[in-house]
């Protein structure tokens, strides 16, 4: 029997994946879980076990090539009932893949500025799954769309023809059935806002990625077009129609001067996800409050420490331990803000997993979680961290490692900054950020002039969840911890 392969969902963020390396080759025998292929994703790289025992017939997508989730990776020669007893995960997933029909119908031009197109892209892999729109038969052909109330008021040019009455009738009968639902369309939450913002419905534009996929440039290619026309329409019309409404929400891209000299470096997958989940965190309203704490005695501390952690461990004693422990201890101190917003309500974290912000140079930034951090020791927290580091930059990193952070530590004092206004990540309340520590002259309790080490720490918080006086309280908690019991905390 023939067993179907299919790329399977590796993480819940996680839509698309790209095939790094097959493991095996058509005509190769491959045993139950042996390792098959090699798959990299915006967040980790992975290899795939194949769930079946039988021979390679055929491989579908070459290395090197990017698909969505559920698109159908190899076939396999099995042994008569093994395919059908070892179903895989993407068809688990997607059970519709298979059975989806397909549009043959030429697809109505949305917009006058839209060019033409013969088909949807991507139509011989339809939408699947729960998302997948219904009442699309072979022969099903939409009527023409109505203009939207938000394009209207921009003064968007009127569409191509008028419809007959007969044809208004008909279309109004049947729009709820053909025309595909906004939550239809493939296409980010950051791309879905853009299109909102700029009072674009995003069912009008064809998507020229993956199955469709409407992307960033799919918008911003959409809102140029538009304005374009419109200038084109208000340099034939006298006198000009008044463009005052289109100025309320500008396009939130500015033009681009060409230079010579200039290079386009395409984005990698980690620079898109973390380009996607920037602008999705930010979509929150941020705040940031800095708080000033005397490391002088705790650096003490750990000179006398780190030479007997450096010969019983093999590495250093950070700094960077300490201020995870402070955070873990603030926390248990103001448990309010390990909590996440939603639409219900706030949700109280009990499990206290601390994301380590860890920089990849170039390559961008990844967050990896130490889980269950309030119950290591300050010897154990330093484990996790360069344990989560070392993995970072060798690209080790699993899907488990990037889930579940509850509160994340920003520590950017290695990279000499002083004061920094931290992003808060999706999903969370609040991020840390210890900075560098710098000697400086400080005007002590007893008003006499020293030399301490000084170090700022910087809270954003999502000020849904987080109101200015409970972020310092927990800031006055690091700041405390760091400067009383931080000072003579056991390492072990």
């Amino acid at each position: 029997m023939a067993f179907e392969l299919k790329m399977p969902k590796l993480g819940e963020s996680v839509t698309e994946g790209t095939i790094g390396k097959w493991l095996k080759q058509p005509g190769d025998k491959v045993n139950k879980y042996d390792l098959l292929v090699e798959v990299q994703t915006d967040k980790v790289n992975t290899e795939i076990p194949s769930p079946v025992a039988g021979t390679l017939k055929e491989v579908k997508v070459e290395e090197g090539q990017t698909v969505p989730i559920g698109t159908l990776l190899a076939v396999f020669e099995t042994a008569d009932g093994e395919a059908a007893a070892q179903p895989s995960a993407a068809s688990a997933a997607q059970p519709q893949a298979a059975t989806q029909p397909q549009p043959s119908a030429p697809q109505p031009q949305p917009r006058a500025a839209q060019p033409p197109k013969p088909s949807q892209p991507g139509g011989a892999q339809a939408p699947t799954g729960p998302g997948a729109p219904a009442g699309r038969g072979p022969s099903a052909v939409e009527p023409p769309r109505q203009p939207q109330a938000p394009s209207a008021q921009r003064a968007a040019p009127p569409p191509p023809q008028s419809a007959s009455p007969a044809s208004q009738s008909s279309g109004a009968a049947t729009a709820t059935a053909e025309r595909p639902d906004l939550s239809d369309v493939r296409a980010t939450p950051a791309v879905r806002k853009l299109a909102g913002e700029n009072g674009i419905d995003i069912s009008q534009i064809e998507g020229t990625g993956l199955a469709g996929r409407v992307s960033r440039k799919d918008v911003e290619d959409f809102i140029a077009q538009r304005q374009s026309s419109q200038q084109q329409a208000a340099a034939r019309v006298v006198p000009a129609q008044p463009q005052a409404p289109s100025q309320t929400a500008p396009a939130r891209q500015a033009p681009v001067p060409s230079l010579a000299g200039d290079e386009l470096v395409p984005l990698s997958q980690m620079r898109r996800a973390i380009a996607n989940n920037m602008v999705q965190a930010w979509s929150a309203p941020h705040a940031h409050a800095v708080m000033e704490v005397d490391m002088t005695d705790l650096m003490r501390y750990r000179d006398r420490v780190k030479h007997e952690f450096q010969e019983r461990e093999g590495f250093d004693l950070s700094p960077a331990a300490f201020i995870a422990k402070a955070v873990v201890e603030a926390l248990r101190t103001v448990p309010s803000v390990n909590s996440s917003w939603t639409d219900q309500g706030l949700i109280r974290h009990r499990e206290l997993n601390l994301g380590y912000a860890v920089a990849l140079g170039e390559d961008g930034l990844i967050v990896p979680v130490i889980k269950d951090a309030d119950g290591k020791s300050l010897a154990g927290l330093m484990r996790s961290i360069r344990d989560v580091v070392d993995r970072a930059k060798a690209r080790r990193l699993t899907l488990d490692d990037l889930s579940g952070g509850t509160f994340t530590l920003n520590n950017t004092g290695p990279l000499g900054t002083t004061v920094s206004s931290p992003i808060v990540p999706p999903g969370q309340a609040a991020i840390l950020s210890s900075e560098s520590i710098r000697k400086r002259l400080v005007v002590t309790d007893d008003d006499a002039i020293a030399i301490r080490q000084m170090m700022n720490i910087v809270i954003g918080f999502d000020h849904r969840v987080v109101d200015g006086s409970t972020a310092a309280r927990f800031l006055a908690a690091v700041r405390d911890w760091l400067q009383t019991v931080g000072t003579s905390v056991p390492v072990y």
